[in-house]
């Protein structure tokens, strides 16, 4: 895997312990905390790389951060695994033993759940509650989401934003797309460049990933530093899995085998998390449509909260192109191309609906796909970068 950009968020964070009340769930959350001290505090990459060869598929860095700090009962083979690495860089203790001590202290906490629901939740999937439906945005939430000056909308603070640019073009049992490198970085360079959203700093290319931990640390991470603007972009093959569901391809995808690709939905979850004012998701891949909500009775979360959109290249039933001999994918380049020439008549700068409106026009002339988009309240307005072919209103000239 290639990443490409400047680090984000290095510094190791602090595992606070969780508040809890007396009982079996603290007794066990503070003795994983005392074996953490014990084991000299390796941080959180570090246990996540040394259950590479225990658990499959391995646990993300983010997912052992909350087994530390957050109140739910963890899970019990993750949580044996993690004692078990921990014990054996302990001096002094017997790994065995340990897992077998941890093993009671699990057993207890888990019997409290069960004898008072209240104690806790537990690290098992849960159903998302549907959220409720919200009334159109006040003024109040326009100006929020969308700053403007004297002279018009302004775009989002780059300091303040961040962006993961991540796809795959070498696969060992699909088609291989070879024009989606050059896309992703081409794309990368127009919206990290002066007329863009985001900084080099602030934004993030990931170039055939090969694990599905590969990327969501890096949404995940993204998520928790954004403020202003979350903006999460994939180009690669899109495939439907066995319930019907869309799943991003990695590397060494195959079509009958969903656990082998990235599923939205885990995207999705990592962003709907992100305190940032702003969250959009564009996908550039086949069957995209899906993760709009169109197969089921009602929208998807991400795409029905307020400062969300999502954009697609295609409905759900649609493939996308990869035009033999053009350097990008037809969506892909067709994005580049307006962001970077501009839409001649339009305003100083583009927000999201415009371009999206671009996109449809020059797709029906092309007779290719043609992009979905689903927004919540007035995110479709959000300026995301400026447009070279603006001209300013024609001012006649006053003699003082």
């Amino acid at each position: 895997m290639y990443i490409e950009g400047v680090a984000m968020g290095a510094a190791r964070r602090h595992l606070a312990r969780p508040v809890l009340s007396e009982g079996a769930r603290k007794d066990l959350s503070d003795a994983l905390h005392d074996l953490l001290r014990r084991a000299g505090r390796p941080s959180t990459r570090d246990i996540a790389a040394a259950l590479r060869g225990l658990l499959d598929p391995p646990p993300s860095h983010t997912r052992i951060h909350d087994l530390f700090t957050h109140h739910r009962l963890p899970d019990w083979q993750l949580t044996m695994c993690v004692v078990e690495v921990l014990a054996c860089r302990a001096r002094g203790l017997d790994a065995p033993s340990e897992c077998d001590r941890f093993d009671r202290l699990w057993s207890r906490a888990d019997e409290e759940l069960v004898l008072d629901p209240l104690a806790g939740d537990s690290d098992q999937p849960q159903p998302e509650p549907v959220p409720p439906s919200r009334p159109e945005p006040t003024e109040a939430e326009v100006r929020r989401l969308l700053p403007v000056t004297a002279s018009g909308p302004v775009l989002p603070d780059a300091g303040r934003s961040r962006a993961i640019f991540f796809g795959t073009g070498n696969y060992v049992h699909l088609e291989p797309l070879p024009s989606v490198p050059a896309g992703l970085r081409d794309l990368h360079a127009v919206l990290s460049g002066p007329a863009g959203t985001f900084t080099a700093g602030g934004s993030r290319v990931l170039i055939d990933p090969r694990h599905t931990t590969d990327v969501l640390d890096q949404v995940k991470e993204a998520s928790e530093e954004a403020e202003d603007t979350l903006l999460v972009y994939y180009s690669g093959h899109g495939l439907i899995d066995v319930e019907g569901d869309l799943s991003l391809a990695l590397p060494d995808s195959r079509v009958d085998a969903g656990y082998t690709s990235l599923q939205y939905d885990w995207i999705r979850r990592a962003i709907l998390n992100s305190r940032a004012q702003r969250k959009v998701v564009i996908l550039d891949c086949c069957f995209s449509g899906r993760a709009l909500g169109a197969m089921s009775d009602s929208p998807l979360p991400l795409a029905d909260i307020e400062g969300t959109v999502l954009l697609t290249a295609a409905a759900a039933n649609q493939v996308t192109l990869a035009p033999p001999g053009e350097p990008h994918t037809a969506f892909t380049g067709e994005l580049i191309s307006i962001l970077h020439e501009g839409i001649p008549g339009g305003p100083e700068v583009l927000d999201i609906d415009s371009i999206y409106r671009e996109l449809q026009q020059r797709s029906a002339a092309k007779s290719r796909p043609r992009p979905q988009m689903q927004a919540r309240g007035s995110i479709a307005r959000m300026p995301l970068a400026r447009n070279p072919q603006y001209q300013p209103p024609f001012q006649p000239y006053t003699p003082n």
